[in-house]
């Protein structure tokens, strides 16, 4: 413990919202106080259930409402408070909204993590950026393919597409959660969105998700050229879609992903992964450490994925071989990284910049200073966000550019 807050304080950060050490591990370190509150948490279950029920069935744009109202209450009353009083985060040159949105996510890490309440939050994604009315969706259902998503025509004819694959540690996330950010995307950029359904764990593995997105991609392809796609994948999602790249362009042992096992599939103009969960071994010191300033992945998801790993992965002997980073970077398609440098992600995503650049793989490396993982979807809350977006979007303009 002294050893990491020693690293915070010769780097200037502030852990814990600057609370008193001795108050800040109290409320989030395990001790009698997260076990009085793990003793308590199923308590809340008579209120919880229909509470999700009920928020779940609102209509997004109702939601929308409902969650912007007190949000902007609250960044007037951040910006008129004096600085020392809600500039809280890990440095005070953060915006101010940024300061606003971790002084209410910080919070959530004293509340153990449960599958309902982590499938819960990430499918009210679409509560902060809900998809539009007239959005035109085509449902794609083809059981003897493997491939279910929806297909989002946002762009015009001859569109290009991005190949969207959702995040949520493999445990949550979903196409409704994402759509809205996804909409944005393709309307942007003037390309279409195709949007793989992946299963999940505990039902499902790791491996399982790989297939579907494999399976997604390959039939992708009948329809659109591999030079006018770009894949998009956010934390796990992102690892995902890295592995789908290194098994497209791999020789040997395609039979379980793909449908056409015996050549090489093509790749696309070029994939972004932000904030990218990659490596499925032992934790870094960013994942392990950073958990005190993330305010997406804290001590709590942490310690409820991290366990499950080996399991996730079939089994602790395959951690290495489902793991992305540890596969072979040859072959892949230009990539986009978009991470946070304070994030837990960042020490793999630095692993991942160094091997594929080694593999002679075209990388552009987008960091982010002082914002949690998957920032990239609070462009409604941080101009952070927004700018990253851009850039994003900039990028992808290029790639499919230089493709057509």
């Amino acid at each position: 413990m002294a050893a990491k807050m020693s690293y915070f304080a010769e780097n200037g950060l502030r852990a814990n919202l600057g609370l008193p050490t001795w108050l800040g591990n109290f409320l989030v370190e395990q001790g009698p106080f997260q076990r009085l509150i793990s003793w308590l948490s199923p308590l809340a279950l008579p209120m919880e259930v229909p509470f999700f029920w009920l928020w779940t069935h609102l209509p997004p744009h109702l939601r929308y409402f409902i969650l912007m109202m007190p949000w902007h209450c609250w960044l007037v009353l951040h910006k008129a408070l004096p600085g020392i009083l809600v500039r809280r985060g890990m440095v005070d040159e953060m915006s101010i909204e940024a300061h606003a949105l971790g002084n209410i996510l910080y919070w959530v890490r004293l509340i153990p993590i449960t599958k309902r309440r982590m499938r819960f939050s990430l499918n009210q994604l679409d509560s902060s950026c809900p998809p539009s009315l007239s959005l035109k969706r085509e449902i794609i259902d083809l059981p003897a393919r493997g491939v279910r998503g929806i297909f989002l025509h946002t762009g015009g004819e001859n569109a290009g597409v991005i190949y969207w694959i959702f995040g949520g540690a493999f445990v949550g996330g979903s196409i409704k959660g994402s759509m809205g950010f996804a909409e944005q995307y393709g309307r942007r950029t003037g390309c279409d969105v195709f949007m793989i359904n992946m299963r999940l764990y505990p039902e499902n593995g790791i491996q399982d998700a790989v297939i579907d997105a494999c399976r997604g991609y390959e039939w992708l392809l009948t329809r659109t050229p591999a030079e006018k796609v770009v894949v998009y994948g956010l934390s796990s999602g992102g690892g995902v879609g890295l592995r789908l790249l290194q098994l497209a362009a791999a020789t040997e042992n395609r039979a379980t992903f793909f449908h056409s096992p015996s050549e090489k599939t093509p790749q696309p103009a070029g994939a972004i992964l932000c904030g990218a969960w990659i490596r499925y071994t032992t934790p870094t010191f960013s994942m392990k450490e950073f958990t005190v300033l993330d305010w997406v992945v804290t001590q709590r998801v942490f310690e409820f994925i991290f366990p499950k790993l080996g399991d996730m992965c079939g089994g602790e002997e395959l951690r290495d071989q489902v793991s992305p980073l540890c596969n072979d970077m040859q072959g892949l398609c230009p990539l986009y990284i978009s991470v946070s440098k304070h994030e837990v992600c960042v020490d793999e995503n630095h692993e991942l910049v160094q091997k594929a650049r080694n593999a002679k793989v075209e990388v552009e490396l987008d960091e982010v200073p002082y914002m949690p993982h998957a920032f990239q979807w609070c462009t409604t809350f941080l101009p952070e966000a927004r700018e990253a977006d851009n850039r994003i979007v900039q990028w992808m303009l290029r790639k499919l550019s230089n493709k057509n």
